[in-house]
């Protein structure tokens, strides 16, 4: 009971906050700004520091994923008892910081890694000496330490998804009957579509055939999923009517005009962002004052954090607002 009047007070507060949120219609109207200093004061108003335009984008960006953590860490700091599927996800931000960091490793520390502050749930800090290495040895991912000495940080960076994916299914089996059937459905969903993608850049990308794509595909796929994954290293490249035929065309139907050649796995996977939303949106007015709410709350914000920073860098390199939306794959 108590569990349940946190989840209505907490719901009651993100149903104003979404209605204010950057996706959707807010998200188009917000891509009429044309300069990255008016973007910052639409965003964040009075808050805009003198810099740079570059630095300004940088720094803009780091905002927007900054304010996603803090609208995370609300939810999280009001249950009073944090759920541990809800920090998964926030963790999902650690993930990229780490693959961050082997990437730097791999390269010669050659980029800047931004280690994410996500308070009480931070698992990982880079300290003054900025050694990375060191960074990582002193958190639970340590174990990509061995395994990036003997394998390429793209091998190392599909096992740091596969962990995370794992878990996120494993947390979502084990969540109580009335909680459960929801957000199962959605984690589901999406480790079928990561999977789909991953398989389209594996072959598409990186040449790979199924054989040697299937030992890196996230587990937790149900066999017709599997099947229509195994289609991708199947069909021939160039054939629109085997695509359309395809369990997922969806993904690639706008593709399939008279000079396609083969799918675009970067813009299948906007789709794939796109339908993930809706699912999300979806989610989030379905079972009140369950979690349900709570964890589709969390994958709103994670994509509108995309969104956002994605406008961001599109105003800085003044792309047009059709061509954005056409990137972003939102509508």
């Amino acid at each position: 009971m108590i569990r349940t009047s946190h989840y209505a007070f907490i719901l009651a507060k993100l149903y104003g906050i979404l209605a204010r949120s950057y996706i959707g219609k807010n998200f188009r109207d917000l891509l009429r700004v044309k300069k990255v200093t008016d973007l910052y004061d639409l965003l964040f108003p009075g808050e805009r520091p003198e810099a740079p335009p570059r630095a300004l984008i940088v720094e803009l960006e780091t905002r927007i994923v900054s304010a996603g953590i803090g609208s995370m860490r609300f939810v999280l700091e009001t249950l009073k008892e944090p759920v541990e599927i809800l920090v998964h996800l926030l963790r999902k931000l650690e993930y990229q910081s780490v693959k961050g960091l082997v990437r730097g490793m791999a390269n010669g520390k050659t980029e800047s890694v931004h280690i994410w502050d996500l308070g009480p749930y931070t698992r990982i800090r880079l300290d003054a000496s900025g050694d990375y290495e060191k960074a990582i040895s002193a958190s639970p991912y340590s174990w990509v330490l061995p395994q990036l000495r003997t394998q390429p940080p793209a091998l190392v960076e599909n096992m740091l998804d596969i962990e995370y994916y794992s878990r996120l299914l494993a947390l979502a089996r084990q969540l109580p009957a009335g909680e459960r059937t929801g957000i199962l459905r959605f984690v589901r969903a999406e480790i079928t579509l990561a999977n789909v993608i991953w398989a389209l850049r594996l072959r598409f990308f990186f040449g790979l055939d199924w054989e040697n794509a299937r030992p890196l595909m996230i587990p937790g796929l149900a066999d017709t999923s599997l099947r229509a994954v195994n289609r991708v290293f199947e069909i021939p490249p160039d054939s629109i009517e085997e695509w359309r035929k395809w369990r997922f065309a969806w993904l690639v139907e706008d593709q399939l005009s008279e000079s396609f050649q083969a799918p675009d796995p970067i813009r299948a996977g906007r789709h794939a962002d796109l339908r993930l939303y809706v699912r999300a949106h979806q989610l989030f007015h379905q079972s009140p004052f369950t979690l349900a709410p709570l964890f589709a709350w969390f994958k709103l914000k994670e994509h509108e954090t995309n969104l956002l920073t994605s406008a961001v860098e599109a105003v800085g390199l003044s792309i047009p607002e059709q061509d954005l939306l056409a990137l972003v794959g939102t509508r």
